[in-house]
């Protein structure tokens, strides 16, 4: 039996021991026989779960590929992610999906579940974590608003969750714009919370499980409630239209940066416990693809970000530890069903070990080379373990391809 110890955290510090067999804990104690590694002093803490990465293959692996990705994932004390299926092709038919999970399997070096997008009245089975939809014109996986209650029946009966991008597409302004302000007013709240309202009366009676991605507006959050499940991006607390990027196009995302006011206001939903899940949604373009805004393409990369900068935030008294854990741990783990979240027996050994005295500055991990938050305050984990495997050491990665899992 392999055994780590040190201070745990369960909803509280505790100092004891963690025994690992099979890559699960089997057992939680001051003392456990074994061959033991003690932290001392450092805080053991459940690895994060990033709900919303597009890892970008098949299609576009020149921005990232899946072990980039998961690697970049690894290195902020993310073990597992979902990865979105607007690739090229998009994940609509069984044979895509397979072909995508051939492409990535040996290449994972996190776990991971993936989602399936749907498109009409029909749509195959797949061992995909959840479906996703567009109700905005985007990409090719677009749900008319009016079709999402017959989309919402069909997902419960399959018994998956859905991940829904609400912005409906009636009240989007295409093209024109030229910088963040005019983004937003082409893609303004009411977009949101329309879609929102939609949502919430189609699954009234149906409950299907729904996520709504990216939530922006604390208009939305108050609508929402305790009704459906919702996550919040970092970006989204952190920047607004008036937010400086070395290229204004940096803070190009849909849906789209909102004023400083309302970033203030989604932020104290948050801190005041309101927002159940954190999500990065990673998506990476190359710097030189955000130079020019009008053709610049929406989307920036967040999964080697969040976790780093919310545990920097936590050490400053900003956020309670308690909260950030489960908005990136225990909450994205009970609600799509995956066996990690909480250090727990029966869980997967997924956990990070972090010395809260030692801090650091963000850098970019993701193949793409840029993030756009370089420079701000984070504390990065020293050590990662999945399944109870160490894959990154002394603040560098160790770990292999083709380690990570598909968690179905």
């Amino acid at each position: 039996m392999e055994v780590i110890c040190g201070r745990i955290y369960r909803n509280g510090l505790t100092k004891a021991c963690i025994g690992i067999e099979d890559g699960r804990i089997v057992k939680i104690k001051k003392n456990i026989d074994g061959k033991k590694k003690d932290y001392g002093d450092a805080i053991i803490f459940p690895a994060g779960i990033d709900v919303h990465v597009h890892f970008r293959e098949p299609g576009y692996e020149y921005k990232e590929d899946f072990f980039t990705g998961s690697r970049a994932s690894a290195m902020a004390g993310v073990t597992c992610i979902l990865d979105m299926p607007n690739n090229k092709p998009a994940i609509l038919k069984k044979r895509d999906f397979e072909e995508k999970i051939r492409r990535v399997k040996n290449k994972a070096c996190i776990d991971y579940g993936m989602y399936a997008g749907i498109v009409g009245k029909e749509f195959d089975d797949m061992e995909c974590i959840a479906y996703k939809i567009f109700l905005s014109r985007d990409n090719e996986i677009f749900c008319k608003i009016e079709k999402i209650k017959e989309i919402l029946e069909k997902v419960k009966e399959k018994n998956k969750a859905i991940a829904i991008h609400a912005e409906v597409e009636a009240c989007i302004k295409r093209g024109g714009a030229r910088n963040l302000r005019e983004h937003e007013r082409n893609r303004e709240i009411n977009c949101e919370i329309e879609a929102v309202k939609k949502i919430i009366k189609a699954n009234e009676k149906i409950k299907a499980r729904v996520h709504i991605c990216h939530i922006t507006s604390s208009k939305s959050v108050d609508l929402i409630k305790d009704k459906i499940n919702f996550g919040v991006t970092l970006h989204h607390i952190l920047f607004s239209y008036e937010s400086k990027f070395k290229y204004s196009a940096m803070g190009k995302v849909n849906p789209p940066l909102r004023s400083e006011e309302e970033r203030r206001r989604l932020f104290e939903k948050l801190i005041k416990g309101e927002v159940p899940i954190m999500e990065s949604d990673h998506a990476p373009h190359l710097l030189e693809e955000k130079e020019d805004f009008a053709v610049s393409p929406s989307g920036m990369p967040g999964v080697d970000a969040l976790l780093p900068i919310m545990l920097y935030r936590a050490k400053k008294g900003e956020i309670d530890i308690n909260l950030l854990q489960r908005m990136v741990c225990s909450n994205p783990a009970e609600f799509f069903r995956i066996n990690k979240g909480r250090i727990e027996i029966g869980k997967d050994a997924d956990f990070i070990v972090v010395d809260f005295r030692k801090e650091n500055k963000i850098k970019a991990f993701s193949k793409c080379g840029w993030t756009a938050y370089e420079g701000m305050k984070c504390i990065y984990p020293e050590y990662v373990y999945l399944r109870g495997e160490k894959i990154v050491e002394n603040g560098e990665f160790i770990g292999e391809k083709g380690m990570g899992r598909m968690i179905k």
